[in-house]
């Protein structure tokens, strides 16, 4: 009698989790097409602003070529304002589009994160030499990723240091990576002018920017870009802080090899 209680227990369990597990992969099924049809749009919608914002760049710098001797100073400074904004607008279409391309190679490889880090230096390397920044690199580990996501992760990071320093400083830029119940904890750190708490759980949302407007030009993409490729590898990125000692960013990736 037991056993058959027992029994109809178990298959009740298993008939929940059926259910349970077919909800699952419906809200699953739901989501990637909700997904899929929002990176459409994004892109069409994308494209399609291109053509006008072109069509107002294009006629104003013909205004400016023909009419800037003839126009007083408002006018001047108006015209400038257009062409200003609809730069800004076209670099914005760009950095949607690039985040659109992010995640499109599904083939993993092992990299080598010290070579990264080499390539972001040369990279970034007029950058550097004008800023003299410091850097301090730990041995970084090898691991199965996306290339050339990894590369815009790093060089995302390391742009961002040198980019939000302290006036008058040089930036010091400290990069380790740590081995921890089988996930790899990177570590960049900075010396720079640090983010308020209030703004740190919205700067890796898009176009959000780091610093005032006017003193650090800077359309807010880098770190939007950050947690998709962090997130496509299976990890997650945070930061700790403050206005004196500057800001570090950590972030994981499962170690597959």
């Amino acid at each position: 009698m037991s056993t058959n209680i027992h029994e109809k227990k178990l298959k009740k369990a298993e008939e929940k989790i059926r259910i349970l597990e077919n909800m699952i992969e419906d809200k699953t099924r739901e989501l990637y097409v909700l997904n899929t049809e929002l990176e459409q749009f994004i892109y069409i919608a994308s494209h399609d602003l291109q053509e006008p914002l072109c069509t107002i760049t294009s006629f104003a710098d013909l205004l400016d070529d023909e009419c800037k001797n003839v126009l007083d100073g408002n006018a001047n400074d108006y015209l400038h304002f257009i062409l200003q904004s609809a730069l800004i607008m076209k670099l914005k279409i760009k950095g949607l589009l690039d985040y659109l391309l992010i995640g499109q190679d599904k083939d993993l490889t092992v990299v080598d994160c010290n070579i990264l880090a080499v390539e972001v230096r040369e990279r970034l390397s007029s950058t550097i030499s004008e800023t003299k920044t410091i850097f301090h690199i730990k041995k970084l580990p090898k691991l199965k990723g996306y290339r050339k996501e990894l590369l815009i992760l790093f060089e995302n990071l390391i742009s961002n240091a040198i980019k939000f320093r302290k006036k008058n400083s040089v930036p010091i830029i400290e990069i380790s990576a740590q081995l921890k119940n089988d996930v790899w904890i990177f570590k960049v750190k900075d010396n720079g002018i640090g983010i308020d708490p209030i703004h740190q759980k919205k700067i890796f949302g898009i176009f959000r920017m780091l610093g005032s407007k006017n003193e650090y030009r800077s359309l807010g993409v880098g770190l939007f870009f950050c947690k998709k490729i962090v997130n496509i590898h299976g990890g997650r990125i945070w930061l700790d802080s403050c206005s004196i000692s500057g800001s570090t960013f950590y972030f994981t990736i499962p170690n597959m090899i």
